[in-house]
């Protein structure tokens, strides 16, 4: 008998896969890494914020409502009902300001008697529900008013301002104009 020659023995098994003795390395330094960049991104979203804080002073009610007063202006050309809204709004955030009665969110009917507990001259409060009252007809109800009429309404309520603005409080910028308004004064 012959031997035969194309037949031959198996070849030994053939390791596949991974090899277990660096792959355990690897994973312990991809966990780290995971760790330190979460620890990074968590200690920047809660660390304290060093920022500068810019303390700006609140202006006295009396500045804000004598820069408001001035931005309306000259009362030729305006709606009386756009007119009367800012008006109004005007004098109650001053008097809430400057006494601390909550005027902006009561109605016309629940502020007038928070005037007469308000520290101010008889007259004065009288002229001041005189005006609230003859606001809202124009406000609410579309009632036409005079320039005339809304020239002495603002007039009234840059006085009130200013007679109701405390003694020791300082003295604002000269306002441009600030002479017709003094000799309106002496006629009023």
């Amino acid at each position: 008998m012959s031997q035969m020659t194309d037949i031959h023995d198996i070849r030994p098994p053939v390791p596949v896969g991974i090899d277990a003795p660096w792959l355990v390395p690897v994973l312990l330094t991809l966990a780290g890494a995971a760790l330190l960049a979460a620890l990074f991104f968590w200690w920047r979203r809660h660390r304290k914020k060093r920022t500068i804080e810019t303390i700006v002073p609140e202006l006295p009610p009396e500045m804000i409502a004598k820069q408001a007063l001035d931005g309306i202006g000259d009362v030729r050309g305006q709606d009386g009902k756009a007119f009367y809204f800012r008006l109004s709004a005007i004098l109650r955030r001053y008097i809430f300001g400057r006494f601390g009665v909550g005027a902006p969110e009561m109605t016309t009917e629940e502020f007038l008697p928070c005037i007469d507990r308000l520290a101010i001259d008889r007259e004065l409060a009288r002229q001041l529900k005189q005006l609230c009252r003859a606001m809202d007809p124009v406000k609410f109800a579309g009632k036409r008013v005079d320039e005339k009429q809304m020239e002495q309404d603002l007039f009234f309520v840059r006085g009130f301002v200013r007679q109701t603005t405390p003694e020791s409080a300082p003295e604002t910028e000269p306002e441009t104009g600030s002479a017709p308004l003094a000799l309106q004064e002496g006629k009023g």
